[in-house]
């Protein structure tokens, strides 16, 4: 049985392949693509990522997630 708040991994599952959906869209649209081998961090609470923002490094090409509360 799962707490209400946490997300099943079908839940999960599907929340990636919306994500990546967009971020394809995003990509076209912009023309800046990301490549991420094993950086992806995926929430299993219902809004673990709701204040959540992300420090970009134009020079460098870094771009990752900042989490205030970590």
């Amino acid at each position: 049985m799962h707490n209400a708040n946490q997300l099943a991994t079908h839940n999960i599952e599907h929340n990636y392949d919306r994500f990546v959906t967009e971020l394809t869209a995003l990509t076209q649209k912009y023309g800046v693509a990301i490549r991420s081998v094993g950086g992806v961090i995926l929430a299993e609470h219902v809004g673990e990522f709701r204040d959540v923002t992300y420090v970009a490094d134009i020079t460098s090409g870094d771009i990752y997630p900042d989490f205030p509360d970590a």
